[in-house]
């Protein structure tokens, strides 16, 4: 079986030669380890194809994330960024941070305009030609709900909920039907899959119930979306999500990728074959700060915990930029080793 192949038996729940392997977010660390600098990789999408495709041969994934600059709806909408040499772009200003009322100024941008997405799609089809079939491609994007956050302004968005309980539903209306277009626009593109993320959605900022009212309602509809076009959905929510797997699997994703918090086996036992999963050695306490020894020990345990069935191995979160490459390379040996 080739990687694509792999990815594709574990969303069908069907055997595999080996467990297969996804980052899941690679992107912006295998820009570091090749020397290339993020606005470089912006204007040079053939100098971003080749970083990622170096790094996809040395790690054996069977899976990368094509395009990794998971925020550019951001700028679009006239928020102000900072882009670094190394790593995510922040957002700098919120838009809505200061004036409620300007959302309804506010347009749904033309991803087709917006310059970082034109750059991520140039990358995807480089990477497309020169890696063929034989894994299987997914552009990372941002959720509603974060994305939300983001022009508001997180803390602000979390006081609307009781302060302005009129507004936010107006303003996850805005930025799901945002989403939804850009969605639209990605998988026009020869890509398996959206990787939808949504880190505000975490057990660690909103109650389950919360979640269930705000966000995902908003995750549903653009993995719907996603699901139409005959493309793969993928989703992530960072933090603890143990208490609201039940409506995460609601979502219908193909795949859900935990976060480092989450037990593995209990994760396992509830969700069962009903969505695979993806996950969860420790980003930064074991890929970033341990050796490879430890990235073997927990990845076998995960492994452990989740068998093989419907199991792809990989990070809890983004595989943190200055992580040391052996300890992802370290993984195509995991994936090998009968349990």
């Amino acid at each position: 079986m080739n990687g694509r192949e792999r990815m594709i038996a574990a969303i069908n729940m069907e055997p595999v030669d080996q467990v297969p392997l996804a980052p899941p977010f690679q992107g912006y660390w295998a820009l570091g380890v090749m020397g290339v600098k993020g606005p470089d990789s912006i204007k040079d999408p053939k100098l971003a194809a080749s970083a990622q495709v170096e790094i996809a041969k040395i790690c054996k994934f069977d899976a990368i994330e094509t395009m990794w600059d998971w925020l550019s709806p951001v700028e679009a909408l006239g928020c102000e960024v900072k882009i670094p040499d190394l790593g995510a772009i922040p957002t700098w200003t919120n838009i809505l941070g200061e004036d409620a009322d300007l959302l309804s100024t506010l347009e749904i941008p033309d991803p087709a305009k917006d310059y970082r997405l034109i750059s991520s799609l140039e990358t995807t089809d480089i990477l497309r030609k020169k890696l063929g079939s034989e894994l299987f491609l997914y552009n990372t994007l941002v959720c509603p709900f974060t994305l939300a956050g983001e022009l508001r302004g997180v803390e602000t968005m979390m006081l609307d909920s009781i302060l302005e309980p009129e507004f936010l539903p107006k303003l996850l209306r805005f930025s799901t039907d945002v989403i939804s277009t850009y969605c639209e626009h990605l998988v026009q593109h020869e890509l398996d899959g959206v990787f939808l993320c949504d880190p505000t959605a975490s057990g660690s900022l909103i109650s389950k119930e919360d979640y269930a009212k705000y966000s995902k309602p908003a995750q549903k509809e653009c993995t719907a979306k996603v699901n139409m076009s005959g493309k793969y959905s993928l989703l992530h929510i960072c933090g603890d999500t143990s208490d609201r797997l039940e409506h995460v699997i609601d979502v219908n994703a193909s795949i859900f990728s935990m976060d480092y918090q989450v037990n593995m086996k209990n994760a396992h036992e509830q969700i069962g074959t009903k969505q695979a999963i993806l996950g969860n050695v420790k980003p930064a306490h074991t890929l970033y700060s341990g050796t490879p020894k430890a990235v073997i020990e927990e990845s076998r345990q995960c492994i452990r915990d989740a068998g093989v069935i419907g199991f792809i191995l990989g990070a809890g979160c983004d595989i943190a930029p200055g992580t040391p490459l052996e300890n992802v390379e370290v993984w195509n040996d995991v994936v090998k080793i009968k349990m």
